[in-house]
């Protein structure tokens, strides 16, 4: 991949330069996020396709030990969990002069609100789960009944079964002295 970007002439100078290419040619760019989504509203022949690549915050550069720098960054995050950071990019960034606003714009968001139709595949997949465990354990039951005793098996299910009795439940070494007892005396 690297050979053919250094044989072709893919790399562009500048953000305007690779936009200009992309409109025009077979080309895709990757940009920074805040310049790329300022060119797609403005734009309606561009289209973001995926979410950001990585994230990265911008900064307010002060002095070393400034009094300002706690207050400023306070501000700012008292800003940011109000909102009022948003709602100053939507006024100043995407109403001034945007061309692709609304339902025209390229950055496009679906919304589907959640009913049972959209859910219906969770559930079956859910359902299929619950029926392939009891299956399951039904032949691990069968196969461990054919190892074990039908005595003893019939022991276990009755204990299981009456709950009533489970400080009665005893211990393999137990049942199995039991059914050599049974078996001798017999």
């Amino acid at each position: 991949m690297w050979r053919f970007m250094q044989q072709r002439d893919v790399f562009v100078r500048s953000n305007r330069e690779g936009v200009q290419k992309v409109l025009a040619q077979n080309y895709a760019y990757l940009m920074e996020s805040s310049s790329l989504e300022y060119e797609v509203q403005q734009n309606c022949n561009l289209t973001q396709i995926g979410g950001v690549l990585g994230s990265k915050g911008y900064g307010i550069a002060l002095q070393k030990g400034s009094e300002w720098t706690d207050r400023i960054s306070k501000q700012i995050l008292l800003y940011q969990k109000r909102g009022i950071i948003e709602m100053k990019k939507q006024k100043w960034w995407r109403s001034k002069g945007a061309t692709c606003t609304g339902m025209g714009s390229s950055v496009k968001q679906q919304r589907v609100s959640l009913n049972l139709y959209n859910v219906s595949g969770l559930f079956l997949i859910l359902f299929s789960g619950l029926v392939f465990s009891t299956i399951s354990v039904v032949i691990e039951y069968y196969c461990r009944s054919r190892k074990v005793g039908k005595h003893e098996i019939k022991e276990e299910l009755r204990m299981a079964l009456n709950m009533t009795h489970v400080g009665e439940h005893r211990t393999r070494k137990e049942r199995v002295k039991k059914t050599k007892k049974r078996n001798r005396s017999e």
